[in-house]
């Protein structure tokens, strides 16, 4: 059975179906241009939008994403809104009985002159200022509370250190000291993959990355050096959609072979795991998929729910037999997808070496 959870019926302990799920439907992306209530994506960016023929219209803008990639920027494909029409509805919808009048050019545009030129050099992206005034609903002061808060955090949590470590932990160019540093955590995130409990592989029919997690795998209990580790494949997985399809957000698959109680995080550990997604990845995740979680998952899963925001309660789906089944054949080609995710072929055995030391930071395992 596939259920998309809702955030009343997690309040009842319940699940129940949404019609979004029906497989015979299909997501269409699209960059929202209603008159008076969209971003303009010529000003942000100096970008330009145009159609692709095919069977789905896809809106796609040449948005300059920025400096700040480790792919060439020059063989980026034009850059896809991941969004749907029902999302901007929604929003919409929220944002009026909130008391909001929600326009994303007016939106973006008031954001970016709250940021410092410093903050501006230190975005994630150029899109950034979007993605956080869609998730907060058209509450653009809180918007700004809260980009401010991640271009903080970024700073502080050295993630361009943690995407590059791999890359330039032997650059000469680089001071010895900067050298070390980088190495020191390329030997922090290596020692937390070496049981492949996060990794990416392959990509949705649309061309998300997938971001593989299993809890059962997991080898380490230092809460920090977790993170890390989240991060460094958070910002790969995003890295590898945008190089892929030119999307903005990434699948997530949860499976729970091997998994026990014992295995079950520290509360800490969610607290801090779904502060970084929520609070610091926004409208990055398209999907997660919980993939045949045993019943002692029913368990953790009562108490870390209450967590979870309710936003990010409506991209969950629990996949279980057929129904389960039939949702993953339909957002994923299973001839690529590991076993977890309805696969029907064995792939090869993942070797967290070979991903991390010799794949391109915008690859997927197995791509290249």
């Amino acid at each position: 059975m596939t259920v998309l959870l809702s955030s009343r019926s997690l309040a009842r302990g319940l699940f129940h179906h949404h019609n979004d799920f029906d497989i015979n439907n299909s997501y269409q992306p699209c960059i929202i241009t209603h008159s008076g209530t969209s971003c303009n994506p010529n000003k942000l960016g100096e970008a330009s939008t145009g159609k692709s023929s095919g069977d789905e219209k896809q809106h796609r803008t040449n948005i300059d994403v920025g400096s700040r990639r480790l792919e060439d920027d020059n063989n980026l494909p034009p850059l896809i809104d991941d969004c749907s029409e029902l999302d901007h509805s929604r929003r919409i919808a929220i944002a009026k009985s909130n008391g909001f009048d929600y326009n994303e050019e007016q939106g973006v545009q008031t954001i970016l002159d709250a940021l410092t030129p410093h903050e501006k050099q230190h975005m994630s992206d150029d899109n950034m200022p979007l993605r956080h005034y869609r998730a907060d609903k058209g509450n653009v002061q809180q918007s700004i509370r809260k980009i401010k808060a991640t271009i903080q955090w970024r700073q502080e949590f050295c993630v361009e250190d943690i995407k590059r470590c791999f890359r330039d932990r032997n650059n000469p160019d680089l001071p010895i000291e900067k050298q070390k540093e980088l190495n020191n955590l390329a030997e922090v995130i290596a020692k937390e993959n070496e049981t492949g409990k996060i990794y990416i592989r392959g990509y949705d029919k649309e061309g998300r990355a997938v971001l593989y997690l299993t809890p059962g795998r997991e080898n380490s209990r230092c809460e920090i050096d977790n993170m890390r580790h989240l991060v460094y494949h958070l910002e790969r997985a995003i890295a590898c959609t945008r190089h892929k399809s030119g999307r903005q957000k990434v699948c997530i698959v949860i499976g729970y072979q091997g998994f026990r109680i014992e295995n079950a995080p520290p509360m800490s550990v969610v607290k801090h795991t779904l502060q970084i997604l929520q609070g610091h990845y926004p409208e990055r995740m398209f999907r997660a998929y919980i993939c045949d979680p045993p019943l002692v998952f029913r368990v953790f899963w009562n108490v870390i729910k209450h967590f979870v925001d309710p936003a990010t309660l409506e991209k969950i789906a629990f996949c279980t037999g057929k129904e389960g089944k039939a949702l993953l054949e339909r957002d994923f080609d299973t001839n690529t997808t590991e076993r977890q995710a309805g696969g029907r072929k064995t792939l090869r055995k993942f070797c967290s070496r070979e991903f991390l030391y010799d794949t391109p930071h915008h690859c997927t395992f197995d791509e290249i």
